[in-house]
């Protein structure tokens, strides 16, 4: 009687990597949420706002790399955690566009959509950063 070894879904190594890229993603969303509270009610608030804006582009390029690294390594041990990386991918652009068109575009009335959507990306990277570390430790 032969046996065959099943491959595992995904190796320990790959769970690594999709948890530090999920982690640094989540560090630069908190970050931004410290930037975004220095200049709320600052009248000095041109620099911590230029700060925000470049940790934006920090996320959506960590966003981005999670979101690959995802697909391509995790897809089978985790479709959800795939998927929901993507998802945040997609958040963070967007978020990033309506950012601009507040500071660079004078309209206000994205920040009724700005801050919310914070929030939620800001849950959705906690969750994820929650799940990996979960699926390392299955793996």
């Amino acid at each position: 009687m032969s046996t065959t070894a099943t491959q595992p879904l995904v190796t320990p190594g790959k769970v690594r990597t999709f948890a530090i890229l999920t982690g640094l993603t989540s560090l630069a969303i908190f970050v931004q949420a410290i930037t975004a509270g220095q200049f709320v009610s600052q009248s000095h608030k041109h620099s911590w706002i230029d700060a925000h804006s470049m940790i934006a582009n920090v996320a959506v390029v960590l966003a981005l790399a999670t979101g690959i690294f995802a697909v391509v390594a995790i897809r089978k041990a985790s479709p959800v955690l795939m998927w929901l990386t993507v998802v945040l991918f997609v958040l963070t652009v967007f978020q990033t566009i309506i950012g601009h068109l507040i500071t660079e575009g004078h309209i206000d009335g994205w920040i009724g959509v700005h801050v919310p959507l914070a929030f939620i990306i800001f849950g959705l990277t906690a969750w994820l950063s929650f799940r990996a570390s979960s699926l390392r430790k299955r793996v």
